[in-house]
């Protein structure tokens, strides 16, 4: 093969490993901070139920597009070989230093809580480098704990910046039955109450029913 077709193999080649798409995907991944999950604390919920809450925030946060998420495992041989154990770690201080350990850039940690019937959800994101609090989440739930799961893909919105809009309940059309009567009650736009069914002939300026238009009802001597 000649020099020049040489060349031409080379540059060709290099385009195609280097084509824009493929270069702006690699700049995307390096503008991404590298994050860490460590376990929730947990009150009202079991450590088994703990874990595997963490799991779905680590999960939601790698769909957010906005981090890269360091595997739980990848952490824990980490952390084992440096002989550090993560139970116990609650303080911004401890996800710091776990934070440089494993080489991530922020950290995320929190805890889960329940009152009454109620569970608190609180999150936070920290600059490793700084210690700084970048960012803090909190939800309420009241429910069972399986609706949790759902409360943790919000929050990872959050947690990445991202603008969270809570869907709007549908407004429904009010009905109340009156007890002596066989006359609806309807609420319309503008909070009008109108009439409906028996009743609403009279009200409106009609007849009752089985009276000729224009007559007053009979009223008993």
């Amino acid at each position: 093969m000649s020099r020049g077709r040489i060349v031409l193999v080379l540059i060709l080649f290099t385009h195609f490993i280097f084509s824009p798409a493929l270069v702006d995907s690699a700049l995307a991944q390096q503008k991404l901070k590298r994050i860490a999950v460590l376990d929730l604390s947990g009150e009202g919920v079991t450590k088994s139920e703990a874990k595997t809450l963490t799991d779905r925030l680590r999960s939601r946060l790698v769909n957010t597009g906005a981090f890269i998420v360091l595997e739980r495992e990848q952490m824990d041989e980490i952390l084992s070989e440096q002989g550090f154990q993560q139970s116990g770690c609650v303080s911004d201080e401890c996800l710091v230093e776990i934070g440089r350990m494993i080489g991530v850039q922020e950290m995320v940690g929190g805890s889960i809580g329940k009152i009454g019937q109620t569970y608190t959800l609180d999150l936070r994101i920290i600059d490793v480098e700084t210690g700084r609090i970048l960012r803090t989440v909190s939800e309420d739930y009241r429910g069972s704990a399986d609706g949790l799961l759902g409360v943790l893909s919000l929050a990872a919105q959050k947690i990445a910046g991202k603008k969270v809009t809570r869907p709007k309940a549908p407004r429904k059309k009010v009905a109340n039955k009156s007890e002596g009567g066989s006359g609806m009650w309807w609420w319309i736009g503008g909070g009008v109450l109108v009439a409906a069914g028996a009743a609403a002939a009279v009200l409106l300026g009609g007849s009752s029913p089985g009276s000729t238009p224009g007559e007053d009802s009979a009223l008993p001597a």
